[in-house]
């Protein structure tokens, strides 16, 4: 597994950070987690070929996670001459995402709706795909937020979203060899649906993950040494995620 970190911010412009998008490359498949604003040109800054892109997996639909499907979709619809997409591309989403989709068709009709692409909402049974399985958790954020744990050659990541505290995703990061995990604010500034260094920290803790990367970071958080609070629950490498960052798993 080979993690591109896309975008390690938030919704809030910050010149160091953009909104959510990660591209993972397996053996065989390239997978999208999230599609936050400025994903798509991103993928050729780290030498990813947006039309190689296999599946894309949204975690809930607010806008820093999703807004880049439409000039995906469209830049996959109308690619450069010399070149097209010349394998299915599946978009996975918790439950409401087939309305959500159907809703941006509405505005922007097939200019969106390239060949070979399908839409499928995910639920918490395992997906087995062609060199990986998939598994998602609902978590504390929205009303269909979710988690996703992806494991493939005998590595695991697990991505949480957007989340405050909860123990669905510590059973979700169990063991896990990277826990790619949100850490939008912190401590003094606590949200309930957004975790901050000691939650992390905790979460790592009980749930054994073997190396934790720190993302989703609002501007606090590079005010202070977040990596130090988290590390005092755990005794394993924290990494403080940077917009174009590569990580081997």
């Amino acid at each position: 597994m080979k993690l591109h970190i896309l975008g390690s911010g938030t919704c809030v412009p910050n010149n160091r950070r953009g909104s959510s998008g990660y591209a993972l490359e397996l053996s065989k498949s390239t997978i999208l987690l999230d599609c936050g604003n400025g994903t798509t040109w991103k993928l050729g800054m780290v030498g990813v070929d947006y039309l190689k892109v296999d599946h894309i997996f949204i975690t809930h639909f607010h806008p820093d996670h999703t807004a880049d499907l439409i000039p995906f979709l469209f830049a996959t619809k109308y690619p450069h001459p010399k070149k097209f997409r010349e394998k299915p591309l599946v978009i996975w989403g918790p439950k409401g995402f087939i309305d959500l989709y159907s809703s941006l068709k509405t505005a922007y009709h097939d200019w969106i709706a390239p060949d070979m692409l399908t839409v499928k909402e995910i639920n918490e049974e395992p997906v087995r795909l062609d060199d990986f399985v998939l598994t998602a958790r609902d978590t504390f954020h929205t009303e269909n937020s979710i988690a996703y744990r992806i494991e493939s050659d005998g590595k695991s990541l697990v991505y949480s979203g957007d989340t405050g505290y909860t123990e669905t995703l510590i059973e979700l990061a169990k063991d896990t060899d990277l826990l790619l995990i949100e850490c939008s604010f912190p401590d003094e500034l606590k949200f309930n649906t957004h975790l901050t260094p000691s939650e992390v920290g905790k979460i790592g803790s009980v749930s054994r993950a073997k190396k934790i990367i720190l993302t989703h970071l609002y501007a606090d958080c590079d005010e202070i040494d977040i990596i130090s609070q988290v590390g005092k629950y755990v005794d394993v490498d924290v990494i403080l995620a940077e917009d174009l960052m590569e990580i081997d798993i």
